[in-house]
């Protein structure tokens, strides 16, 4: 492969890490990244609240621990010793008018103990419910589910609106009952089906995890930093303001054809853009697998990021934020108390909160300009929390069409889009929160994974 060329379409987190796994394992290539805006790192973004002097995420702000991708890619950037763990303070949720402790251990928001179901969540029979193996009352066959599938035919109904819908609509902003649960929660899938029942098999499962564990880390200034570690190792390799108009197989490869600096002809091209991006540029080439990306819905959301005075506003001490359920009339669907949460943003003067708003089925923050969101979202705030003063502080952050939904099927779509490409269109290499989730550490995996494909392939 010695002289082959690489172009990777997008710099978001898979984009940039499919980027510098080519540059690390195969120094032999020739690798171009073409980013369309003026900056890098997609939905991470990391910037000055403005007066209060601290630096706060606008897009996700801390990675899962438990699985290993985000994590060793930092390590390996050298951003080890600057990871931290948020405090163990618990979440809450805002159901029937009142901020209510979240049951902890959850997985998902299923309770492991009915114990630490605090009262008014859940009826008497739920709880018994909660008590027994989660066996399913019905059959779940052997194909994919959705989420709400698993969790209503083990632990019925009440337990997935309250607890489990609610903090799935806090992460990816959809709803549990259409999510495949093969993609987003395999471990509910696994363990519904096991003879231990969904409870069961789940305790079995905490029981072996160490408590004092990190569930989640960021790297202590925000996620700008792994996205600018991953940049400086790039360099100049990376452009910016360089959109991709098409992409055209010509007898040396792939023509990548950009707005206004003519075409890049590349080997093997890596596409981790957005699932309706990708669409577009890959229907000329490989239409069924463009078709069936385009099909995908994405949930467009606002992240409001609000500072009050300390004098003005204590948030409790022992909490973390709060998730909001979709039956209770609220703009909200999150709200994460970033000060209480990370010690680097406690500066003692400032109350500081990341406010979340929409879902794939709610698009009143799309609609609303900047002010009228901003007092929509402080309205929920005075209620919720009795935040009546002014902020301080308030800046909001839009992420349009940012989180791909998981229909059930879902892997074999991907499926169906990867034989379309190998067959029509090889060397393209699909990458981004498409193929395994919107987390970051399954963005990585995605562009590790399109990286050794790219890199593999021979013209």
């Amino acid at each position: 492969m010695v002289g082959s060329r690489v172009v990777v379409v997008g710099a978001g987190i898979s984009g940039l890490t499919a980027a510098y796994r080519l540059v690390v394992d195969h120094p032999e290539l020739t690798v171009t990244v073409l980013e369309a805006g003026p900056r890098v790192g997609g939905a991470l973004a990391t910037s000055p609240l403005e007066g209060t002097g601290l630096e706060v995420d606008e897009g996700a702000d801390a990675f899962l621990v438990r699985v290993p991708w985000a994590a060793d890619l930092c390590a390996e950037l050298g951003l080890g010793e600057e990871l931290v763990a948020p405090s163990a303070r618990r979440a809450s949720l805002w159901l029937d008018g009142v901020l209510r402790p979240l049951p902890a251990p959850n997985v998902l928001g299923l309770p492991l103990d009915p114990s630490t179901v605090a009262p008014g969540i859940l009826a008497a029979a739920d709880l018994n419910r909660l008590a027994g193996a989660g066996r399913p009352d019905v059959s779940l066959g052997d194909g994919d589910l959705s989420v709400g599938a698993v969790v209503r035919a083990c632990v019925g109904d009440a337990v997935h609106e309250r607890l489990v819908d609610p903090l799935l609509g806090g992460v990816n902003a959809g709803r549990a009952d259409d999510l495949s649960c093969t993609t987003m929660a395999p471990q509910l899938l696994a363990a519904a089906r096991s003879g231990d029942g969904l409870l069961g098999s789940l305790r079995a499962t905490q029981r072996s995890v160490d408590p004092a564990a990190p569930v989640f880390n960021a790297p202590r200034d925000g996620m700008e930093r792994l996205v600018a570690a991953l940049a400086g190792r790039l360099g100049a390799r990376v452009r910016r303001n360089t959109p991709v108009v098409s992409l055209n197989r010509v007898p040396d490869g792939w023509a990548v054809g950009t707005a206004d600096s003519g075409a890049v002809v590349a080997d093997a091209v890596v596409v981790a853009t957005p699932a309706h991006a990708a669409a577009a540029l890959l229907a000329p080439v490989a239409p069924d697998g463009a078709g069936t990306l385009a099909e995908f819905v994405h949930a467009s959301v606002v992240l409001a990021t609000v500072a009050f005075r300390r004098a003005d506003l204590v948030t409790p001490e022992d909490r973390s934020g709060f998730l909001v359920g979709r039956s209770e009339g609220l703009l909200m669907t999150a709200c994460s108390f970033a000060d209480r949460k990370w010690s680097h943003l406690d500066d003692g003067n400032h109350t500081v909160l990341r406010v979340s708003c929409g879902r794939v089925d709610d698009d009143r923050p799309a609609d609303l300009d900047d002010r009228s969101l901003s007092e929509a979202l402080l309205a929920d705030l005075a209620t919720t929390l009795g935040a009546d003063a002014r902020p301080s502080a308030l800046r909001v952050s839009r992420w349009p069409r940012s989180l791909v939904q998981f229909p059930i099927g879902h892997a074999k779509r991907i499926a169906e889009v990867d034989r379309d490409l190998s067959d029509r269109a090889p060397g393209v290499v699909l990458a981004g929160a498409v193929r395994y989730g919107v987390g970051i550490p399954a963005c990585i995996r995605s562009g590790t994974e399109a990286a050794t494909a790219a890199a593999t392939h021979r013209t």
